[in-house]
């Protein structure tokens, strides 16, 4: 019984330790609680700002942080190289267990602006809190709309006033509170009204108009971008009007003095009531498969966390790393922001390392989560969403999978780890009972061999007035005794035989630089089931040689030899 039960609990115990030594490799507890959400391949629904507030809204769901993957073309000594740049939180960080070996992750949890100041103020800018009264004029200004944008020019400063054509070009005007929309600079929200409701800036001027239409052989010569034809009136001379458009994709400065600040709209496309610039290129061509030219904000961090294998990509020594900086450019495609042609490349901007990751796979960084932000980026390229606990993980990922997304954990990894050993602890299990099963008849045969033995013992004690049922007790019990002692001195000697193979490993795992490993686990459940079993077999082998033993004769017994 001792060997065949603790072969069977060596065998299964390296089938547990195994087991946990892998998912321990592969994921960390809080991990089992976490997955991540990312939109169908090429599907409809993306995810936004609302994605993430319907997900967080979730019960089962306890915090929800976006990624942003781009393209980071970075510049160190004058070499030029494309990796992976991620913007993230502080929090992602840290629910991802990114632990840098040198330096510190940075701190910024900021995932949209504060509109209620509008950033790069210049004169004629307001105070936030300041009241402001719809269509008042806040100052004369120029402005210069980007060489292939295209904006709309309505009849008042609303979203909602009648289109009187597009314009394009520079020019003079004034500065006017009107309807309120979304940009990256806060021009489309820097003003309050007194009733509460935000204000954004627009320009009124006296331009040029031409209208959306496709052109065609016999307009070609009006027509602009393949897109646009000019606006003429019943003279044939093209239109000229005053009309309101909103400070999108241009650049607008006090009068006299034009600034290089770049307002780009974005998520003006996620509306149909915004003004949307359409954006062209200098041949006609249109700009949308170009790219625009975009700033940083002035919130953005300009910190990074690299791994090591963009410092080798960089030439940097890792021990020399933080506090190095680089200057990086960030393209954006077009799944990213409003429109799925528009292309966005950021003006150079120097970043500072202030960690490194070992990660040495893919050369790539993280940046703060509003730097990219900044740029016009409407949708995620991902959300990491943590369920409240374990148990709830399932009810979340079934609610956000309801709403068109994709979910991946690393919980089904783990739980393909967990059939794979399943089914090898299934055939460890097998092997052993072949070992039980022979140390259960060389029980059973001990038993019958120590019955015949003890014949007129037996007869002598049915003489001296012991009842069948005493005898077959008797026998039962030295069966059970047998048994569980077996079940224990085996299960004793797989936990010892285990943690000799165990320790004898971890020897050559640390001579080998990885560290002390543990192959060898045995759960109490396992404990339990084993003394069961053994108490099992006991019960079962001491059966018949106690049942033979009540059917022997006191007379007969005791004239046995």
């Amino acid at each position: 019984m001792t060997i065949g039960i603790g072969v069977i609990v060596f065998l299964v115990s390296i089938g547990y330790g195994l087991q946990q030594l892998v998912i321990s490799r592969v994921a960390r507890l809080e991990e089992m609680r976490q997955f991540d959400v990312s939109p169908q391949i090429e599907g409809k629904v993306t995810i936004d700002d609302k994605t993430l507030s319907d997900m967080k809204d979730i019960v089962s769901i306890e915090s929800a942080m976006p990624l942003i993957s781009v393209v980071g073309r970075v510049n160190y000594n004058n070499a030029v190289s494309d990796m992976v740049a991620y913007g993230v939180t502080s929090e992602y960080l840290k629910q991802s267990a990114i632990q840098p070996v040198r330096g510190a992750i940075f701190e910024s949890d900021v995932i949209s602006f504060d509109r209620s100041v509008a950033p790069n103020r210049t004169e004629g800018s307001v105070d936030a809190g300041s009241i402001m009264a719809f269509n008042e004029k806040i100052r004369d200004a120029d402005f210069s709309i980007g060489a292939s944008a295209w904006v709309r020019v309505r009849e008042a400063p609303q979203l909602n006033s009648k289109l009187i054509g597009y314009t394009k070009g520079i020019g003079q005007g004034g500065e006017y509170w009107g309807d309120s929309y979304d940009s990256t600079d806060g021009a489309g929200t820097a003003g309050t009204a007194e009733d509460g409701t935000e204000l954004g800036k627009w320009m009124k001027a006296d331009v040029l108009l031409w209208e959306e239409k496709l052109c065609d052989t016999a307009t070609q010569g009006d027509c602009e971008g393949g897109k646009h034809m000019v606006l003429r009136d019943e003279q044939g001379e093209q239109t000229r009007s005053v009309g309101y458009f909103a400070e999108i994709g241009m650049d607008v400065s006090v009068s006299g003095d034009m600034q290089t600040t770049v307002r780009e709209g974005y998520a003006d496309a996620m509306h149909l009531n915004s003004d949307w610039v359409t954006l062209n290129s200098e041949s006609d061509v249109d700009v949308s498969h170009g790219t625009v030219a975009v700033e940083l904000a002035t919130e953005a961090r300009r910190q990074a966390v690299v791994n090591r294998s963009a410092l080798k990509i960089l030439g940097v020594e890792e021990r020399d790393a933080v506090g190095k900086s680089f200057s990086v450019s960030f393209i954006v495609v077009g799944e990213l922001l409003s429109s799925p042609e528009q292309k966005i490349e950021s003006v150079p901007a120097e970043y500072v390392i202030v960690g490194v990751t070992p990660d040495e796979g893919s050369p790539s960084f993280y940046v703060p989560f509003i730097d990219l932000r900044s740029l016009g980026i409407m949708n995620y390229s991902q959300i990491k969403a943590v369920a409240r606990d374990q148990t709830s993980l399932p009810d979340a990922r079934k609610n956000v999978e309801a709403m068109g997304y994709v979910t991946r954990s690393v919980a089904d990894t783990v739980a393909q780890i967990n059939s794979l050993f399943a089914t090898v602890r299934t055939a460890l299990v097998v092997l052993g009972m072949m070992a039980l099963a022979i140390s259960a008849l060389g029980m059973f045969n001990t038993l019958t061999v120590s019955l015949l033995e003890r014949t007129r013992e037996v007869g002598l004690m049915k003489a001296m007035g012991m009842k069948s049922f005493e005898v077959r007790e008797l026998f039962l019990t030295e069966s059970l005794i047998m048994g569980i002692f077996g079940g224990i001195f085996g299960l004793l000697s797989g936990y010892l035989l285990g943690k000799i193979v165990g320790f004898t490993l971890s020897l050559l795992s640390m001579f080998s630089g990885l560290g002390y490993i543990e192959v060898s686990f045995i759960p109490f459940t396992f404990a339990c089931a084993i003394m069961i079993l053994s108490f099992f077999v006991g019960f079962v082998t001491g059966i018949y040689p106690a049942k033979r033993s009540t059917r022997i004769s006191a007379l007969d017994a005791l004239r046995y030899e």
